[in-house]
């Protein structure tokens, strides 16, 4: 379907020359671009559908980790750069082609009126009758007779024919035009490039989401310190749970799932192209977050400010920051190659984040053991995050409920009592930790 695409808008850009030699071009272009958006439309309806089976329940990918299923779904990101560069393509090479139709029919223009106007004086005008005209002569001034109006006929200057050409080409005397020829084909594109991120996404994110999707339920959040300390737990201490180790297990085996896909230059090159702004993939579950905590919005740009952390970094306890410093001394293609895996290592350390906020939220009772097994978990995660290396990661909140889960009740009692709101839902999430402990907070 790919070369479908780049075939069809050829050959329709061509055929339009043939018939036009050029007149009409708003309309031509306008039905080439409309077509060519259908395409691109249907196969981002492909992948989306292609999403939604794979992740139905009749499926086992969530059951067993396989890098081939990482590795297979990046492949989607090449389709979508191919269409992106080819699209880029067909539009740079219809822009040439209009400003050579411009060029000829301001030249035809201008011969015509020079042949009346010496015709009409009759002088030289044996001079000025052609012995021969080419066949691409002869088809301009054919498309200048049945396409051109009134004013094409004056001056190639004053022509609106050779106006429009020069302004859709970017040819025109104030610097060029920046308007795209295939406006519909560009929106299109952006909605293909949104799916194909999407699919990925839901690939490289399928298992640990399966994990945490009932992590507010778990019983060990409300389990009761044991009297006589005889169990594994209490004689070595609080272990991390197993729903939490699987998902760490999962981001750790990620860096090797795609490190093999981005070793590829060329397949790097296409889906690097279509990588901008593939952090929207993990904003549907910090907005989830923001509506568990009451956070007074849940726009856009509010909850990429709360997923990105900076901004909740001066409420929170204990935060230290983890900086990685980038080897001066890797050439260009392993920096862009670890620039593309962490770029989806971030995307998804994040989705994990968010859903461990979210559900935590949710929890109903938190016993003394509860808090427990919620510090280590946090921390366990925190831990696994810092390992990556990931820019970001681990999120500020992480460390933030793990010390809050160990505080005296006293204390974060005080501290919710005396702190002000800050705009983010950071008193909120105290809060809410607050009262799942039964913590009073009148």
């Amino acid at each position: 379907m790919v070369a479908t695409v780049t075939v069809f808008s050829t050959g329709a850009i061509s055929r339009f020359e043939s018939l036009t030699s050029g007149f009409w071009a708003a309309t031509g272009l306008d039905t080439i671009d409309t077509v060519l958006s259908k395409h691109i439309g249907d196969l981002s309806i492909s992948f989306h559908t292609l999403s939604t089976n794979v992740l139905s329940d009749d499926n086992n990918l969530t059951d067993n980790f396989d890098e081939q299923q990482i590795q297979c779904a990046l492949e989607v990101l090449k389709i979508a750069g191919i269409v992106k560069r080819n699209l880029i393509s067909i539009e740079e090479k219809t822009k040439d082609r209009l400003r050579v139709l411009a060029g000829r029919m301001g030249a035809t223009i201008d011969q015509e009126n020079a042949l009346i106007e010496g015709l009409s004086q009759r002088t030289k005008s044996a001079d000025l009758v052609p012995d021969a005209l080419s066949a691409v002569e002869i088809e301009t001034i054919l498309a200048t007779t049945v396409c051109g109006g009134d004013e094409d006929r004056e001056s190639s200057k004053n022509s609106p024919s050779v106006q429009v050409l020069q302004k859709l080409s970017g040819s025109t005397q104030n610097g060029g035009s920046d308007d795209l020829l295939f406006p519909k084909s560009a929106d299109s594109l952006k909605r293909l490039v949104n799916s194909c991120q999407t699919f990925v996404f839901d690939i490289s994110s399928a298992i640990p989401f399966k994990h945490l999707k009932d992590m507010s339920s778990l019983p060990t959040w409300g389990q009761e310190e044991s009297m006589w300390s005889t169990t594994t737990s209490d004689s070595y201490g609080t272990l991390p749970q197993a729903y939490i180790t699987q998902v760490g297990e999962h981001m750790l085996a990620l860096v090797q799932a795609l490190e093999p896909f981005a070793s590829d230059k060329e397949g790097l090159q296409l889906a690097s192209s279509v990588m901008q702004d593939v952090g929207h993939v993990s904003d549907k579950l910090w907005r989830k977050f923001a509506h568990a905590i009451n956070a007074e919005s849940d726009d856009s740009e509010f909850v990429s400010m709360i997923r990105q952390g900076d901004v909740v970094k001066d409420f929170i306890l204990n935060f230290t920051e983890n900086r990685f410093d980038e080897d001066e001394e890797d050439d260009e293609f392993d920096s862009a190659a670890q620039v593309f895996c962490n770029q989806w290592l971030d995307v998804v350390c994040s989705a994990v984040t968010g859903v461990m906020l979210e559900q935590t939220m949710r929890v109903k009772k938190l016993t003394r053991k509860g808090c427990d097994h919620l510090s280590v978990d946090f921390n366990y995660i925190v831990n696994v995050l810092t390992a990556l290396g990931v820019s970001g990661h681990p999120h500020p909140l992480l460390m933030h409920i793990a010390e809050l889960a160990r505080m005296s009740s006293e204390d974060l009692q005080t501290r919710i009592l005396e702190s002000a709101d800050d705009g983010f839902g950071i008193r909120n999430t105290e809060a809410r930790i607050a009262l799942m402990r039964g913590i009073p907070l009148n």
